[in-house]
């Protein structure tokens, strides 16, 4: 039985899940949500996951959310004996891998990009601060930065991708959104070389594009 992928468009925790099942090579079932219906909210949904929130799976009736722990799931599940892994070789190495993935989320993204966005989108017609956006800005800079030392050859795990990039390429997708959407919030001027030569190999490969959320075309 294929698994079932509860996905929707435009959300950087699901889209890691996505680029995860094409990196992996899972069969899978998508089922989009909108999030403009409020699909997550609707009871046959809600039955399927009480948090009501995408990425959302179903494996054999076994029903799994949350991101990252998704991510670890379907490496476990499906990458030990197939073509790809997302948390390869030692324990060392695996456990690096883990820890610039807890790294990403929290400095790069909880502490540096939801600072911005929450200041672009969440208030309405209020006016965004701008101390606290440049403060974003800066934490976004610093992160990239350090990341960009950690890089091992074409990627981060070395000559294949991991999960830092699984986790890291919708990051850097939706700070790009956020430049183009917002050209004032200067977010993309941040980003160092290496980091956006990173990112073009990483679209570059061939499920990038499929799931790319078509409304930021």
């Amino acid at each position: 039985m294929a698994l079932t992928f509860y996905h929707g468009h435009g959300s950087p925790y699901s889209w890691r899940v996505w680029l995860a099942l094409e990196h992996l090579q899972v069969p899978y079932e998508l089922k989009l949500l909108s999030f403009a219906n409020k699909d997550t909210t609707k009871p046959e949904f809600v039955a399927i996951n009480p948090r009501h929130k995408v990425p959302t799976l179903v494996d054999d009736g076994f029903v799994m959310w949350e991101s990252i722990p998704v991510l670890e799931y379907l490496d476990e599940q499906f990458g030990v004996d197939g073509p790809a892994r997302l948390y390869a070789g030692t324990p060392a190495d695996r456990g690096r891998t883990r820890r610039l993935v807890a790294e990403i989320c929290e400095y790069l993204t909880v502490e540096g990009i939801d600072i911005i966005t929450d200041q672009y989108f969440a208030g309405g017609d209020t006016q965004p601060d701008l101390e606290k956006v440049a403060k974003g800005r800066e934490q976004i800079a610093k992160e990239l930065r350090y990341l960009e030392g950690e890089l091992k050859g074409p990627f981060f795990g070395g000559d294949a991708p991991s999960a830092v990039d699984i986790v890291l390429a919708p990051a850097l997708g939706y700070v790009n959104r956020i430049q183009f959407r917002k050209p004032d919030s200067r977010v993309a001027e941040v980003v160092p070389e290496a980091i956006k030569q990173w990112h073009q190999r990483f679209t570059a490969l061939p499920y990038y594009d499929k799931t790319f959320p078509p409304h930021w075309r």
